[in-house]
């Protein structure tokens, strides 16, 4: 039985590397938006024009990520499970379809309906956090025709906001204040050396909302009017990330087997 796994993946690998041509990976245009904060996706068909039989919705699918391995017997016996899209939004027969909407984005999500008979399906999504990565597809359809655009979420990991100089009783200090909004905020000041300079720097909470999540105004003391600072703002506290795992062998492993 090992035997006939091991060229079953020979037979694949070799049916792979023996084509003309590779079909390339997918590419979407990413849309980064900071941990808490508000995403805009945004869509746009010429050929709508008014809403009388128009349809379009939005609809969302998990990350693919690939990772390598060197089991060959992992990676012959890996499922891949066909995960149906949640939707995200509906609009057909001049009006939203909620019933149709996935329980994790009720209440989070607008398209602004004073837009739509222009042809303008922008998608705003409130609130995003790690389970929001995702791949995005609007697609609609109309009697002038149909379209689809596909867009990758993905969530900040780290915030670099703007430096502003001060004066505090006589003495320079540099400070920076985050947009995004964080449960567990740390806050790093690098100078021009890249080298670490956050002993000198002190972190005050300017909002905070009910649920934990806090902003952050952070002042560094001693600088030099002539050196380069760098403020980073991240989150220690991270959420489990909304993935479909696909293992593909490293190059190079079937060598033992004396087939490369």
């Amino acid at each position: 039985m090992a035997r006939l796994l091991v060229l079953l993946a020979v037979t694949l690998l070799l049916y792979h590397t023996g084509c003309e041509y590779v079909i390339p990976p997918a590419r979407y245009e990413e849309v980064r938006v900071p941990r808490f904060g508000n995403a805009t996706l945004p869509c746009q068909f010429s050929f709508i024009d008014g809403t009388d039989d128009l349809g379009f919705s939005w609809l969302r699918e998990d990350i693919i990520e690939e990772i390598e391995v060197e089991d060959i017997y992992a990676y012959i016996q890996q499922t891949f499970e066909y995960k149906e899209p949640q939707v995200v939004y509906s609009y057909h027969g001049n009006r939203v379809e909620l019933e149709e909407l996935s329980y994790t984005y009720q209440d989070r999500v607008e398209v602004d309906t004073s837009e739509i008979s222009d042809g303008d399906l922008t998608l705003y999504l409130y609130n995003v956090d790690y389970q929001d990565e995702a791949l995005y597809t609007c697609k609609a359809f109309s009697p002038n025709g149909k379209g689809e655009i596909k867009l990758k979420l993905m969530i900040q990991e780290e915030e670099e906001p703007p430096i502003t100089f001060d004066t505090v009783d006589n003495v320079t200090v540099a400070r920076c204040t985050s947009a995004a909004w964080y449960k567990v905020p740390i806050v790093k000041w690098l100078n021009r050396r890249e080298q670490d300079v956050t002993e000198n720097s002190t972190t005050m909470v300017l909002e905070q909302m009910q649920d934990g999540r806090h902003r952050v105004s952070s002042t560094l003391t001693g600088v030099k009017t002539y050196e380069i600072y760098r403020c980073l703002i991240r989150d220690a506290k991270k959420a489990r990330r909304a993935r479909t795992i696909h293992r593909k062998l490293k190059k190079g492993v079937l060598r033992e087997y004396g087939e490369f």
